[in-house]
């Protein structure tokens, strides 16, 4: 059987060029083909001599996995079956977004270990870790699919990243590597369970944004929703908050999954704040995606929005989660049981005199269910339809012909 070719690290890869008996320089063609090019094949590598190119075809394939299935939903969402060559299959998400993002979701384990009772992933168990070429190759086929540059990526997939670490260090090696995809360390998130030895190793080696998956305050909940609690509780979680807080100019992004009767309640909330008392943070309120064989809920409308304002109000930044492509199940199935980054909050311009003016708290639903705050006071628009309903500190109207038709968001 060949070996994966994208399996080899980048630090490795001048080794084989010398194996080859190429000059030094042929290592940096040969990521450029691979990873910026995104080619299928060795053959498309045309600035290599043709005997180089047969020698690495003789020896090597390409790719580690390959798409067996597309699902596309209305909204964009496009969610990828691969395979790997042992069978094994994983998903990824490319999610477009209204101001131009491209965000892939990558998953970097086939099952999980964590166990968390309200994820899907954690009803298959665990098989395996993915390789460095299963976790970019993810990547490589949705952009060669999507044949357009991604601006985000996000360990939020089947998996847990910091319990494949030395797979996921190295994809986010060639993730950020100018000479590889290129990607800021600003534009990539890795997500976790708080795996804490793993995660203070990883911060301080690499500049990429933390996502941690709290969904409870207090260690009896946490422990029977999420069974690493057990090994490493809050009070471990936040003393690396805050000690990243310091050293680090990224915020943490806290993912909290609301389960109605579980962890939405108003000393939930209270808890929360003093949780995050000293961290530079943001939370994302998450409503539970019911799926089968699961007995969570998804809380109210009211709870969320009371959540999203008292923390707005604590002086936390919150956003308001709602899975996209839900028709193809595309809100993933990362550690947290949501996919996190699929959607975001959109910002509705205020206007003196009209709703959202002197202040006031703002939560809109839309007609399709989702629904958006104007928490951090944006300035920018988002055409509502027809039948929008707003809510400002509890006043209901349905009246939105006052609101700024202008298309935008952050």
């Amino acid at each position: 059987m060949k070996e994966i070719i994208t399996n080899i690290s980048l630090s490795s890869l001048p080794k084989l060029v010398s194996e080859l008996g190429l000059r030094s320089f042929a290592a940096d063609q040969l990521i450029q083909w691979l990873y910026q090019k995104r080619i299928p094949t060795f053959e498309d590598m045309t600035n290599l001599s043709k005997a180089t190119r047969h020698a690495l075809a003789e020896r090597f394939e390409i790719d580690a996995l390959e798409v067996v299935g597309i699902q596309k939903a209305t909204d964009g969402t496009k969610k990828f079956l691969c395979k790997a060559t042992d069978g094994a299959a994983v998903e990824c998400v490319l999610i477009p977004a209204d101001d131009g993002r491209l965000t892939v979701c990558l998953s970097t384990q086939v099952g999980c270990k964590m166990g968390c009772t309200f994820c899907r992933t954690a009803r298959m168990g665990f098989k395996r870790d993915l390789t460095h070429g299963e976790i970019v190759g993810q990547l490589l086929l949705v952009m060669r699919d999507a044949d357009v540059d991604v601006t985000n990526v996000v360990l939020m997939g089947m998996g847990e990243p910091m319990a494949n670490y030395g797979a996921v260090s190295e994809a986010v090696r060639t993730i950020c590597d100018g000479r590889a995809f290129g990607l800021s360390k600003m534009r990539v998130t890795v997500s976790t369970a708080g795996l804490i030895p793993e995660l203070c190793e990883f911060s301080q080696e690499f500049g990429v944004k933390i996502a941690i998956s709290l969904n409870a305050t207090t260690d009896e909940v946490r422990s029977s929703i999420m069974p690493i609690n057990r090994k490493y509780p809050i009070t471990k979680i936040m003393e690396f908050c805050r000690d990243y807080s310091k050293r680090s100019r990224h915020r943490v992004t806290f993912e909290y999954v609301m389960m109605k009767g579980i962890n939405d309640s108003e000393d939930d909330a209270h808890r929360l704040v003093e949780l995050l008392t000293g961290v530079s943070a943001k939370v994302n309120l998450i409503p539970f995606n019911p799926f089968d064989e699961c007995d969570y809920e998804a809380p109210d409308r009211e709870t969320v929005t009371w959540w999203s304002e008292f923390l707005y109000t604590s002086g936390i930044q919150a956003n308001i989660r709602v899975s996209r492509g839900q028709e193809i199940l595309a809100d993933g199935t990362p550690v947290d049981g949501v996919f996190q980054v699929n959607t975001y909050t959109t910002g509705y311009q205020r206007t003196p005199g009209v709703a959202g003016a002197n202040g006031q708290f703002v939560v809109v639903w839309q007609s399709d269910g989702s629904y958006s705050t104007d928490l951090d006071h944006s300035i920018q628009g988002q055409r509502l339809m027809s039948d929008a309903v707003i809510f400002t500190d509890g006043f209901e109207s349905g009246d939105t012909s006052a609101w700024s038709s202008t298309i935008g968001g952050h």
